[in-house]
């Protein structure tokens, strides 16, 4: 029987209770303070502004205007979204008016990523010698997180625990999975030489778990 890392269980679990927390602020009429989040949440106040400073720190979030308290004291600290223009958002509407099937999807979220790859210079040659360091490197720069790399029988997979199209994920899998196998790809083709083989990629994102875990296979293969 397989079992699951505890490290990687408390993981999972706080990126789910933050995605409440940032639900809860985006739902929110106006700017909410710690207190307000822990009530409505039924977690510990310091568990909310740990979750708050988290999510303030990744850029999701900014400080709103202190409100007075109910008496003489230092005015309550609130926190709401922090409006900014998000690629995911913008992926999100091209992935709603994109229309066709799923596959007609998929395939044009392939052309995207590729030529995403170029476009922010991913797709160049690079000093890594096996496909794992070329992935795990490439996704580096990407701003993603790498939990595990396994590489058994020359199947190399890659499982990645913060994905940034996490939302997108949710309702349009086919087109996060496109844009993500694109880019990868793109990149393991230009350099196929120098990790002496060449490898195809296959993405499955899961949104599940609040901060869309993705599972990354590498099969060696024309």
């Amino acid at each position: 029987m397989q079992h699951q890392d505890p490290d990687a269980q408390s993981e999972r679990a706080a990126g789910q209770q933050r995605s409440k927390v940032l639900g809860l602020l985006q739902s929110a009429p106006g700017p909410v303070d710690a207190q307000h989040v822990a009530d409505t949440l039924r977690i510990h106040v310091t568990t909310a502004r740990f979750h708050l400073t988290t999510l303030e720190d990744q850029g999701y979030i900014r400080r709103g205007g202190g409100t007075k308290a109910g008496r003489a004291g230092r005015p309550r600290l609130t926190y709401e979204v922090a409006p900014k223009l998000d690629y995911a958002d913008i992926v999100s509407l091209f992935a709603a008016h994109l229309g066709g099937t799923a596959e007609e999807r998929e395939q044009r979220g392939l052309r995207i990523g590729a030529d995403l790859a170029h476009r922010v210079r991913l797709a160049r040659r690079r000093d890594e010698t096996t496909i794992a360091d070329l992935v795990v490197a490439t996704l580096g720069e990407l701003g993603f997180q790498v939990r595990s790399v396994l590489d058994s029988f020359g199947e190399v997979t890659v499982q990645i625990c913060t994905c940034p199209l996490a939302q997108v994920a949710a309702t349009a899998p086919e087109v996060v999975r496109g844009i993500q196998q694109g880019l990868i790809q793109e990149v393991i083709d230009l350099n196929a030489d120098v990790i002496g083989a060449r490898y195809r990629a296959a993405v499955t994102p899961d949104p599940r778990a609040g901060s869309c875990e993705v599972s990354l296979v590498l099969r060696p293969g024309a």
